[in-house]
């Protein structure tokens, strides 16, 4: 006998889902019932549970959110996912990836018994499995289940420069890659939402825009979606000699993919395609990628091929020692005497050692990568910065030694001032961006305060993360609830009349997100103050 275990926020649902469908008949011993996603983590903990119907929008933990840490902890566990949003429906099949069914609510009973049939067929086959190769099963499973996780951590390390890439943990993370094989890789930029989402459905969205990636960007390619630690969206096509794209193919896929998510889910994306390159360039590749995209906010549902003909290799051979991470730590704390200094004595060794052109270019390079990966870490554009953009840069700065020693102390000066002025302007934004949120907490959203100051609102997120600490989606349920806190204490407002004041559609949600930043529920919390007022 299996057990099952129902997820839903509301008891009414719940209900009539127990009374309608007989699961001691279809095989469930124990039906277990969960609010929300803590109190099914630990109903989780304490029991075996088989199968979870899960609704997707939930206050506090979503079911994704759920199904996600179930997936890391329980990975044999099988998920029926439900959400009341008919207009999910293209969605379905990319949600199914990573559950068993997708359901609409309200649910019939007999599709609802049909699912769960099918699922318990699927249950048992894989307990059968687990029976005859339990072990092999066992790790077999988890892997498969950890694997895009895996993945995206490894390309994330990769690109951001912590690791560099090596047979062995090509290996570990089971990538079917050489140290010497090719990838190319997509930027995928969400530019505009066409319509008013909660913050959690444009989460959900993002969730299927992901697996639709796969579908149409890779299509019969190799290779992975993933995040990079700034929360881009980037599709990397493995090239192998037996398969290699075509920029006309891409292209037009691209075209199709964003169609798609202008027709399916409700927003403008626009593609920017690298070429393809060897590990060792790839990560130049993926900032240039990313300037392209800072450039091209202003012309949305469009697909841009990176122009091949001004590659760089910020990584040529030479026989002078380049202590690139120690450059990148002393520039971006603003450090930039001792990293002049530093770079005076690389300068001394490489006019007696008799530095070749080479080693100069690979210099050169090495410190146009050191200011492209500090600016795009921190969310700057480096377009402005003179002696980066020209087509004679490189040429004219390693004509010498000394004519290099002269490029990089102005490049370093002026991208030194560049980055303290972008660092008070991302601060003024900051501080303009709260005020706009506490004055139109009733229906203040992350698209609405990034087009108050004129900014893509995945970008506002990004900075307003790396400035302050906290997300924009903290800050502002943080606003709201600081605002209801004032109102309960300062104000005869009904509790019901406090929500609408502050944008929250029913009590409910209000209550359990009041509860959950303060501890208790607003009626407690007003009576406290009142209490308070009388002694």
């Amino acid at each position: 006998m299996a057990k099952l275990m129902i997820v839903d926020d509301e008891v009414y649902v719940m209900r009539a889902m127990i009374r309608s469908v007989d699961f001691t008949a279809l095989g469930f011993e124990e039906v277990y019932q969960a609010m929300g996603g803590k109190e099914a983590m630990e109903i989780l903990k304490a029991h075996s549970i088989d199968l979870i119907i899960c609704d997707i929008e939930m206050p506090g933990m979503s079911g994704l959110e759920l199904i996600e840490w179930v997936n890391d902890h329980y990975p044999e566990v099988e998920t029926i996912f439900l959400t009341g949003h008919a207009e999910f429906s293209y969605a379905k099949k990319a949600v199914q990836l990573g559950s068993f069914e997708y359901l609409l609510k309200p649910v019939k009973t007999e599709e609802l018994v049909l699912t769960v049939n099918n699922a318990i067929e699927k249950i048992n086959e894989n307990k059968n499995a687990a029976q005859m190769v339990e072990t092999s099963k066992k790790y077999r499973t988890l892997w498969e289940r950890q694997k895009s996780v895996v993945v995206e951590r490894y390309w994330q390390n990769l690109l951001s420069g912590r690791i560099i890439p090596e047979a062995n943990n090509l290996h570990a993370v089971n990538l079917p890659l050489k140290t010497d094989s090719q990838i190319l890789p997509i930027l995928i930029s969400i530019e505009q939402w066409h319509k008013e989402f909660s913050l959690r459905d444009e989460d959900t969205l993002e969730y299927a825009i992901r697996n639709s990636a796969s579908e149409i960007l890779l299509g019969g390619f190799a290779g992975d979606i993933i995040k990079d630690e700034n929360g881009i969206l980037f599709a990397l096509v493995y090239e192998s000699p037996e398969q290699s794209s075509k920029p006309d193919v891409l292209a037009e896929a691209c075209r199709t993919f964003a169609d798609a998510c202008t027709r399916y889910f409700y927003c403008t994306v626009s593609c920017y395609i690298g070429h393809a390159v060897p590990f060792q360039e790839l990560t130049e590749v993926y900032h240039r990628l990313i300037e392209m995209e800072q450039e091209n906010l202003s012309n949305p549902l469009s697909v841009q091929q990176l122009n091949q003909s001004v590659r760089s290799n910020p990584v040529s051979k030479h026989p002078f020692v380049i202590p690139w991470s120690d450059w990148v730590i002393l520039f971006e704390t603003g450090n930039k005497t001792e990293l002049l200094k530093r770079l005076d004595q690389l300068f001394t060794g490489m006019q007696e050692g008799g530095a070749d052109t080479e080693s100069a270019s690979a210099l050169y390079h090495a410190l146009v990568y050191m200011i492209y990966h500090v600016a795009h870490k921190n969310g700057f554009s480096v377009k402005e910065w003179s002696g980066l953009r020209e087509r004679s840069g490189e040429i004219n700065a390693i004509r010498s030694i000394s004519q290099l020693k002269t490029w990089a102390e102005k490049i370093i000066d002026t991208g030194s001032r560049y980055l303290e002025s972008q660092k008070n302007e991302s601060s003024q934004i900051i501080e303009k961006t709260k005020h706009f949120i506490k004055a139109n907490l009733k229906d203040v959203t992350r698209e609405k305060a990034a087009g108050y100051i004129y900014l893509n609102s995945a970008y506002l997120s990004r900075i307003f993360k790396r400035e302050t600490g906290q997300s924009l989606i903290d800050f502002i349920i943080n606003a709201k609830m600081d605002r209801a806190k004032i109102l309960l204490t300062e104000s005869s407002l009904k509790i019901v009349d406090i929500c609408e004041e502050i944008g929250y559609e029913n009590y409910s949600h209000f209550g359990q997100a009041f509860k959950k930043k303060v501890g208790i529920s607003p009626v407690e919390f007003r009576k406290r103050f009142q209490n308070l007022e009388l002694k």
